[in-house]
């Protein structure tokens, strides 16, 4: 069974040189895995706590949002990431469950901003 990623785990790879956005990438990914591996009720629900849990990014720029890289992420209750917890907070409540596909795309399409958004981080910090 696949593990989630949690801010702890995080925060001490980043200690240790690790990169925020590979981090939070990972933790997209692991999510994605673990309910590709059974999309139970309980498993969505874990998957939800997970991705609402804060990120290092939350630590690093608490009550400085607004120079955040993910800002307009995180503040845009419209963006995508609103969107998948949006869906995920669904399928967690869902009975019978729903079919996984739909939100399996929405989480590989969030993935992709995560790595174009570390992408402009990486050519504006240059």
């Amino acid at each position: 069974m696949g593990k989630l990623l949690d801010l702890e785990e995080m925060r001490r790879r980043h200690k240790d040189g690790e990169d925020p956005f590979d981090l939070i990438i990972e933790k997209w990914r692991r999510i994605r895995e673990y309910l590709a591996e059974r999309g139970d009720t309980q498993r969505y629900l874990e998957a939800f706590k997970s991705a609402t849990d804060k990120i290092l990014f939350c630590l690093d720029y608490k009550d400085r949002c607004l120079f955040c890289p993910l800002e307009r992420i995180c503040l845009d209750d419209q963006s995508l990431y609103h969107w998948v917890l949006q869906h995920l907070e669904a399928y967690a409540s869902a009975d019978p469950p729903l079919p996984a596909e739909p939100l399996m795309e929405l989480i590989d399409s969030y993935i992709e901003d995560l790595e174009r958004y570390r992408e402009v981080w990486v050519r504006r910090s240059h």
